[in-house]
């Protein structure tokens, strides 16, 4: 039998972590995984026609993988990998599989993402955007003092560090006020790929209630500071309710 990814219409960050988890479930139970390429990404603001080939070719694994054909006898994984991801969070992600699949996003990258001599922290702020249509929920309600509250934690933590906050975000700058500092820099509606790579790159992140930042937490090597919600975090990671 050969078995892939569920089919699922959902943002970069689900569909990228999915795909992981998918693969690395295969590859501990000795099953025949297929990659199948994505097929439609929501998000796509500017309705760019190139823009599924331009995140398959930023994860870079469907020339890393052997892909699925429309000829093949395929089995769809759904809620069962989540579930065995969800309880096994620690073991699947100290495999050489996940290691496979950081190698092969980093392949044609720079890692120095901010080319500064400081310690970069990355806070994800999850803020409604026009996909939502109003119904994303608590995921974006989480107020900017937790956010704020987290950053002079580590403000203090690193005191006598030259530390530059990068704040990834949607929406007006005026919403944000509360954040403005000499060591804070704003990243507002930039383009996915960049926020992504940022997030990941970072020496340290913040998360939000997103699968966004959440997978690139899975694929990050710095401090995590994790916002509880229905993806359970590592055990190294700082839980921060």
């Amino acid at each position: 039998m050969k078995y892939t990814t569920a089919y699922q219409r959902d943002g970069f960050g689900a569909q990228y972590q999915r795909i992981i988890q998918t693969y690395i479930y295969c590859k501990l139970h000795k099953l025949n995984f297929l990659y199948t390429p994505f097929t439609s990404i929501e998000h796509n603001y500017n309705n760019d026609n190139d823009y599924i080939e331009y995140m398959e070719t930023y994860i870079n694994l469907k020339n890393n993988i052997q892909c699925a054909d429309n000829n093949t006898n395929i089995i769809e994984f759904g809620s069962v990998v989540m579930k065995y991801c969800e309880s096994n969070i620690d073991k699947v992600c100290n495999t050489e599989h996940l290691e496979f699949i950081k190698k092969c996003f980093w392949e044609h990258k720079d890692k120095n993402v901010f080319n500064n001599n400081k310690v970069n922290v990355a806070v994800h702020i999850r803020r409604e955007n026009k996909i939502d249509k109003g119904i994303a929920g608590t995921r974006v309600t989480t107020p900017n003092s937790y956010y704020l509250n987290i950053m002079n934690i580590i403000r203090t933590i690193y005191k006598n560090e030259s530390l530059l906050f990068h704040i990834y975000s949607q929406g007006n700058i005026e919403n944000f006020k509360i954040f403005q500092e000499n060591d804070v820099e704003f990243h507002l509606d930039e383009d996915v790929c960049k926020t992504f790579l940022g997030l990941v790159a970072a020496n340290i992140l913040v998360t939000s209630p997103s699968s966004f930042s959440y997978c690139a937490a899975l694929l990050s090597n710095g401090e995590i500071y994790y916002k509880k919600f229905w993806h359970n975090p590592r055990k190294e990671w700082i839980n921060c309710g």
